[in-house]
């Protein structure tokens, strides 16, 4: 647990490369320890943040043990300890932890989303592409594929009978924050169930719906997804809890 406690500390620095970011956001997924060591490191943070903590920040002592009643902690790195002036701070950490607890429990529906969503990755498609439409439709999946969202939305759109296009046109509209236009897509393409995106389109649109303020739209998506046998059931079933 200590080198996962670790490759936190790192993801939360921004120093964490994108493939062992993806292996702890899988893991995190599958135990709630590390999520709720996330949850609280990120209380800390905030708290560290809030202007009436910043001259107590270079009296800081190694905070040690949140939440004892729950789990036992995950060491802090060495590469980042805190100090604490005991008498002078614990009363107002201790308070406003417990503020935060209320305030941010049950996670918001942007938490849920930054917590489960993952670009979908078309490396298959774009390897076959040839086959769907042409050179043009392959090198279009490839900006897509660097991460130039914006343009490859824009590429994307005009293929208006390809399945394909259409959902990472949907997927391109997310990562740009176009939740509304995403969404619109994503009904289409999961109201279809021959359509061989259908499950993850349904699975997106539930994020989207998150991220459109829909919650109760959200909820009734994801149970379809967690009553299926969908690869996102055991996902959609987490969020239910969370949801509720």
């Amino acid at each position: 647990m200590n080198d996962w406690g670790e490759k936190i500390e790192l993801m939360l620095s921004g120093e964490l490369n994108l493939e062992d970011e993806f292996r702890l956001k899988e893991e995190m997924q599958r135990n709630p320890l590390l999520r709720r060591e996330l949850f609280l490191r990120n209380i800390v943070d905030e708290i560290l943040r809030d202007k009436e903590m910043i001259t107590f920040k270079t009296n800081l002592e190694r905070i040690e043990q949140e939440e004892r009643a729950y789990r036992k902690p995950l060491s802090m790195p060495v590469r980042r300890r805190w100090y604490i002036s005991a008498a002078a701070v614990s009363v107002v950490l201790v308070s406003g932890l417990a503020s935060l607890f209320l305030l941010r429990l049950p996670p918001t529906p942007e938490e849920i989303y930054k917590r489960y969503y993952q670009t979908a990755k078309p490396i298959m498609l774009a390897r076959s592409a040839q086959n769907l439409q042409g050179d043009t439709f392959n090198r279009d999946l490839q900006v897509f594929a660097s991460g130039n969202y914006a343009e490859a939305s824009r590429r994307l759109v005009r293929y208006t009978s390809n399945p394909a296009a259409k959902f990472y046109t949907a997927i391109a509209l997310m990562e740009t924050g176009q939740f509304g236009q995403a969404e619109e897509l994503l009904r289409a393409i999961a109201a279809d169930p021959t359509n061989l995106f259908a499950d993850q389109a349904q699975w997106y649109l539930g994020l989207s719906l998150l991220m459109n303020r829909k919650p109760a739209e959200a909820k009734t998506v994801f149970g379809k997804i967690a009553a299926s046998q969908s690869l996102y059931n055991d996902k959609a079933a987490e969020i239910l809890k969370q949801l509720d």
